[in-house]
């Protein structure tokens, strides 16, 4: 354990301000001060209760909605039983106004409770065996699960009981409430698909098999912005538990207490690396753990909507909740129909639900819940995630949830497609709780200048994947005005719609043509097709998947666009010869008498594209983005 604890003693220098409270923290105590200021009033709280020490236990105070309080319900792998669900559906509707959001952790927040009804809330929740404890600050969150546990065809390991063990150990246990150096996500997948994100948590254990036996490997050090990375130890369902056990106390041991922007565990095995801190398990164990095996979890992640195979030979319904806004109510028609067909709910990280146990399927969607949330939505509101938002976040900088489903309802009309799967992933600030690094494109608000003004906007990334072991989205196009976004994905859009093979997946897709441009050269197509768009011009960009590669060098991509400009715009090509540069050719000029007035604004920009002498043409996208602005600017 020495490289261990030199990293935290060269780390221990400064303790950051919050240790303090929590080394005086007690969990008995501070649960007794909660229900004591139901008694007292908001006014009587003291701020650090209601910055740190009351999100312990899962409530969180919200400016945006003054002495109103959110509560996170922890719902262990997403599974809820049709008495818990209308339990919860009654407290939302009795205390939160009938509102609540499915979050990505598979769990509920209810919203607008007053400090005087949280004690009786709590209590009805905890009387069906739910509780918000420990869903909030330094503590061990909401264990992700594969919705479909136990119940898919690809299933092969059911994880409910490795969870639940898990989940004993630090489960209303004051050894471990608000003692970590930071929070601390668990996700265990026993399937072939990746339904639970579960490259994204700081613990994982993902289906895998080693010698015939099947298993997990395990992955550690994942958050926003980063993937776990390869543990490279294979654990038996039977070592789960202690290898899992291993970690918490390791990271509890030795985890950094001093920048909180830098405490996660990720932190913790990069300041010693992997394969140290592999050793440090195995230290703890007092056992050496066999290398990591081939791992299974291969096939493309996220929710299938529609009518889904269960292994008991019953069906799963599925219901798309965009953006996770759900209510009481709509809990309670859920409720119904699964009792009414012996089934129960599962809450998927897409904010989604999923009805179990369907034997009558036309019964079921007869129920208003389906005429609200389609079993058969738009592909851009089946796989549409958005955290909170401004509207309930103190650190959200978009609304967020209005904004991602506008612009599901407006590519819906734009641009339909059929027999897709997109995944359009939101977070309204840089926090990342919208996993927008997992998306096929993902968006994050920030403030753009505008005509000397500040407004809304977001940062959109592509290529988050949920298929193999994972990938993170990379920066697309920054800066993009909020109102304007939806018509930029838009033009991305008609060219999966035009160029995607039979069914293909939006992610597919995008792995496909990454392959071909680099990302610089997709944002461009965007932003060039928007500008033809506003000016009602034909000379729209179109992606060539036809070639097996591409150099991914901007200048050559450049030059590429520029030939493709011209034939769209005069019909004929600019060169005759594959490089006028060797052949001496002089550069391509439109002829200014018969060029559409319409392009004038271009006509030197895509000229400038074209020069035979590599080093005279544009090197860098941006720069053609910024000429295009200003030919704009010089033309109204």
């Amino acid at each position: 354990m020495t490289s261990l604890s030199q990293a935290n003693e060269q780390r221990s220098a400064k303790r950051h301000k919050t240790e303090s409270i929590k080394d005086a923290f007690n969990a008995v105590e501070a649960w007794e001060r909660l229900i004591g200021y139901s008694k007292t009033g908001y006014a009587s709280i003291s701020d650090d209760d209601k910055d740190f020490v009351l999100k312990s236990f899962g409530v969180f105070d919200r400016p945006a909605t003054p002495e109103q309080f959110m509560i996170r319900v922890r719902i262990a792998g997403g599974a809820l039983s049709t008495t818990q669900a209308s339990v919860l559906a009654d407290v939302a509707k009795r205390f939160g106004r009938d509102y609540i959001d499915l979050t990505t952790r598979q769990q509920v927040e209810l919203r607008y409770v007053s400090i005087e009804d949280l004690p009786e809330a709590l209590s009805a929740l905890e009387s069906v065996g739910l509780t918000s404890y420990q869903t909030g600050v330094d503590n061990f969150r909401n264990i992700l699960l594969d919705p479909l546990d136990g119940l898919a065809v690809d299933n092969i390991i059911p994880a409910k009981t490795i969870m639940e063990q898990i989940q004993s150990i630090f489960l209303k246990n004051p050894d471990w409430i608000t003692t970590l150096p930071r929070k601390f996500n668990i996700g265990i997948n026993g399937s072939f698909s990746n339904r639970c994100n579960i490259f994204g948590q700081d613990f994982a254990l993902s289906l895998a098999q080693k010698e015939g036996e099947y298993g997990f490997n395990l992955y550690l050090g994942g958050r926003v912005g980063s993937l776990a990375h390869d543990a490279d130890m294979f654990v038996t369902p039977s070592k789960a538990v202690a290898v899992f056990e291993a970690v918490a106390t390791l990271f509890k041991t030795y985890g950094f207490r001093d920048n909180r922007n830098k405490n996660r565990l990720k932190f913790l095995i990069e300041a010693v690396g992997m394969s140290e801190f592999r050793n440090a398990i195995e230290a703890h164990l007092g056992l050496v753990m066999p290398k990591a095996g081939e791992s299974l979890t291969r096939l493309e992640g996220g929710d299938h909507y529609g009518k889904i195979a269960l292994n008991d030979g019953t069906f799963a319904l599925y219901a798309a909740v965009p953006s996770g806004v759900f209510s009481g109510t709509d809990l309670f028609h859920a409720a119904h129909i699964a009792q009414s067909q012996g089934g129960a709910l599962r809450l998927t990280i897409e904010q989604n639900l999923i009805i179990t146990g369907i034997s009558n399927e036309t019964k079921a969607l007869k129920s208003p819940l389906f005429a609200k949330y389609p079993n058969r939505p738009s592909p851009y509101m089946a796989n549409l995630i958005a955290c909170a938002g401004s509207e309930h976040c103190p650190f959200g900088v978009i609304p967020g949830k209005p904004d991602a489903i506008d612009m599901g309802e407006y590519l819906s009309r734009i641009v339909p497609i059929e027999d897709a799967k997109v995944r359009l992933y939101w977070s309204a600030c840089i926090k990342g709780c919208g996993v927008h690094g997992a998306g096929d494109l993902g968006f994050v608000g920030c403030k753009v200048p505008r005509n000397g003004k500040t407004v809304l906007g977001v940062d959109i990334f592509i290529g988050g994947t949920l298929s193999g072991e994972g990938g993170e989205g990379h920066l697309l196009l920054k800066g993009i005005v909020l109102e304007e976004a939806r018509e930029f994905v838009a033009e991305f859009m008609r060219e999966y719609r035009d160029l995607r093979m039979a069914k293909e997946s939006f992610e597919h897709f995008i792995s496909r043509l990454q392959i071909r441009y680099s990302n610089y050269a997709i944002g461009f197509l965007m932003r060039w097709n928007r500008f033809m768009t506003l000016q009602s011009l034909e000379a729209m960009l179109h992606f060539n998947l036809k070639s097996h590669g591409g150099s991914h060098k901007e200048s050559d991509e450049i030059y590429a666009y520029g030939l493709s400009l011209v034939q769209s715009i005069t019909g004929s090509k600019a060169y005759e010869v594959e490089d006028p540069f060797l052949e001496g050719k002089k550069p391509f000029i439109f002829d200014a008498k018969t060029l559409d007035k319409r392009y004038l604004p271009y006509k030197e920009i895509i000229e400038k594209m074209l020069l035979p002498n590599p080093i005279q043409r544009y090197q860098v996208f941006t720069e053609i983005v910024s000429d295009i602005e200003k030919a704009l600017h010089e033309s109204e």
